[in-house]
């Protein structure tokens, strides 16, 4: 999938703030299942959860400090203080979740796009994981860096799709 205008995206809210990530990586959302917490995780890890049979490991991003410039954003007003959405992801090889609110489906175009460029981001997610600023309805999005923060949350790296020569652990040469 390209990161160019007019890419498509799935947009939610962590916490009060804005964030989506590439359509092409998200397998699907779901309501959020019942999430086992691990002991001795990271408080960044909510736990795992049960997901077409197999234990999938879940990340709450407002608990992931490095993602914040300052204090994570306080979560909307209203009775539920959880998130209500799990985003499974492919990563690779690797299939894991994001928690979040509001999803939706975000379409990429070329005037709402820009950069924070040093500047900080108005909904106080750290410019480290931000690949681009968005304005839609008034609102502020981020589209994350997925490379960054998959890494930064200690999911295994994927092959970065488009980047393997041809030929390369491919015998037929294709």
């Amino acid at each position: 999938m390209s990161d160019s205008a007019g890419a498509r995206l799935i947009g939610f809210r962590v916490g009060s703030a804005g964030a989506a990530l590439p359509l092409g990586i998200v397998r699907e959302v779901t309501e959020r299942p019942r999430v086992v917490r691990v002991p001795g995780s990271h408080a960044f890890v909510s736990g795992v959860a049960l997901h077409g049979g197999v234990a999938l490991p879940v990340y709450d991003l407002k608990r992931f400090d490095p993602l914040w410039s300052g204090q994570p954003p306080p979560a909307p007003a209203g009775p539920v203080a959880e998130s209500r959405h799990l985003i499974v992801c492919d990563w690779g090889e690797v299939a894991l979740g994001l928690l979040g609110d509001r999803v939706d489906l975000v379409e990429e175009t070329e005037t709402e796009a820009g950069r924070a460029d040093g500047a900080a981001v108005p909904c106080g997610v750290s410019d480290a994981y931000v690949k681009r600023v968005l304005h839609r309805d008034g609102e502020v999005i981020v589209l994350l860096d997925t490379d960054r923060l998959f890494a930064s949350l200690g999911v295994p790296a994927a092959e970065p799709r488009g980047r393997r020569k041809p030929g390369e652990d491919d015998r037929a040469g294709g």
